[in-house]
């Protein structure tokens, strides 16, 4: 199945062209999967994570599709340009990656992959951003896209730099964000794509903690998750959490896996300055995914923390939402495996499952 982002091209020319999408829109059948998100009633927990909805015309594609949690893309207080193409290639390896993997080098390739529920990709964007005047237009607009029992997402980012602190970046860019009309505010503090800093911060309970903090206090009680990145240290994921939980209602994960990426004559296969390492991404880091939302699921029961789970990584088929929603999950959300098969949700909705999952 061709792609809804053409990796061939840049992201403005996807930015301004896309979605790329042919088929036909059926009808979805009546919801029997209907779940709560805070104080949102929703038609099902599936959701697209935030990288691939650039904009309003995504949104309405994906949410006509059978998303209901789409994500709008992260978005910044500041305009800033996206990583030259290619910012998509494919990585072709059937099978799973280990924690041990991170950091180490893989192939990557532009061919194109027959079987779209075992795509593993590495993208490297750089989280480009929009003027605030555009995506804060464009956030209203997309929001008008949504039908009942769906609910829409807005990431957001700071930017380091900017003359006031990471903290108070992250605050304003949510303000923003909700005046925009977001109802419910996911904090990236993972992205393996930028070398300034704000990639890294869910290593860091003491600064996540703050910015979670500040943000708390500009948006009142408009929910607030955090994305976070896969913890190889699972005292730090536990001081993460503790530290976190007193200001958020929810944590997203894992966003990517970071490896050195060659193309197959041993060169840099994304070209520019601090793009050899990127994240991965699509069904090879289904089991890494999995074990962190089950690492994280046990330290919310056994800590009685009351925060929504959001199974993100390597969500390529129905099994996988499944699996993921066994694993502790309360809303699941697939990024790769939308954009390579955008009919997923649709599939879901249909109970076309190939084993037999039984929720614990």
């Amino acid at each position: 199945m061709i792609p809804t982002y053409n990796i061939h091209k840049s992201y403005d020319w996807n930015y301004e062209n896309g979605p790329l999408f042919e088929g036909l829109i059926s009808d979805r059948p009546e919801s029997t999967k209907k779940t709560n998100l805070f104080d949102f009633e929703l038609n099902s927990p599936l959701g697209v994570p935030a990288g691939p909805l650039l904009n309003s015309n995504w949104i309405k594609l994906y949410a006509e599709l059978g998303w209901d949690i789409p994500v709008y893309k992260t978005v910044r207080t500041v305009y800033r340009e996206c990583h030259p193409n290619p910012n998509c290639i494919y990585i072709p390896q059937e099978e799973q990656f280990e924690e041990k993997d991170a950091g180490s080098d893989v192939v990557g390739v532009f061919e194109d992959q027959e079987d779209s529920s075992k795509v593993t990709i590495t993208n490297s964007f750089g989280m480009p951003s929009k003027e605030p005047e555009e995506w804060m237009r464009d956030v209203e607009k997309a929001n008008s896209y949504l039908s009942d029992g769906q609910v829409m997402v807005v990431s957001i980012v700071g930017t380091p730099g900017e003359g006031k602190s990471l903290p108070a970046d992250y605050a304003r860019c949510a303000k923003m964000a909700k005046e925009a009309g977001a109802r419910i505010i996911e904090a990236n503090y993972s992205c393996p794509n930028v070398c300034s800093g704000e990639g890294s911060i869910f290593t860091d309970p003491d600064l996540s903690s703050e910015i979670s903090q500040a943000i708390r206090l500009e948006i009142g009680n408009t929910p607030l998750m955090i994305k976070v990145g896969n913890f190889i240290n699972l005292e730090i994921l536990e001081d993460m959490v503790a530290m976190n939980v007193p200001f958020i209602n929810g944590i997203s994960g894992i966003n990517t896996i970071a490896m050195k990426v060659y193309d197959k004559y041993g060169n840099q296969a994304l070209t520019g300055k601090n793009r050899l390492t990127s994240g991965l991404c699509g069904y090879g880091i289904h089991d890494i995914s999995q074990r962190f939302t089950e690492n994280l699921a046990r330290i919310r029961n056994e800590d009685n923390y009351d925060f929504i789970i959001c199974g993100v990584g390597g969500i390529t088929s129905v099994e996988g939402v499944e699996a993921r929603l066994n694993g502790g999950a309360d809303i699941v959300m697939s990024a790769t495996g939308a954009m390579w098969n955008p009919m997923l949700a649709m599939e879901y909705h249909q109970g076309k499952l190939n084993i037999t999952v039984t929720r614990n």
